[in-house]
């Protein structure tokens, strides 16, 4: 198990994919730059800019709900930090119209939990 403590660049709320800025301070994770979909974890702790924050960067992780077991969960095109299976994001990718970075954050296990599997994030070549 992996989990490490960082300084909140912004809110955080627990559940959410994060990323490592240059500056060394977390933020919610984005697929719009390949930076920011680097994703290194979920957030443990909700958290304001400037406190500390658990993040789970290799483990399971189970305070979602509604997960089918078995399917893999990506970091949402559409709202930074979230976390949706694919066909969720499949839907987000026709709703944007840039080339979005896709990241595998894990693989569902049972209905609120998540083994925690980063990814390298993928380009995508936006087909609307």
């Amino acid at each position: 198990m992996a989990i490490t403590s960082f300084r909140a660049g912004e809110s955080i709320s627990a559940g959410e994919a994060v990323y490592v800025s240059s500056t060394g301070l977390i933020y919610k994770a984005s697929s719009f730059t390949l930076d920011q979909a680097s994703v290194v974890g979920i957030a443990i702790d909700s958290a304001s800019s400037g406190d500390l924050v658990r993040v789970n960067s290799d483990a399971i992780y189970n305070e979602y709900s509604g997960l089918t077991p078995g399917e893999l969960q990506y970091l949402s095109i559409t709202t930074s930090g979230q976390v949706v299976d694919y066909a969720t994001w499949e839907a987000q990718l026709a709703t944007v119209s840039i080339d979005p970075y896709q990241e595998l954050v894990g693989r569902a296990i049972t209905s609120s939990g998540v083994s925690v599997e980063i990814g390298k994030p993928r380009y995508v070549v936006n087909p609307t």
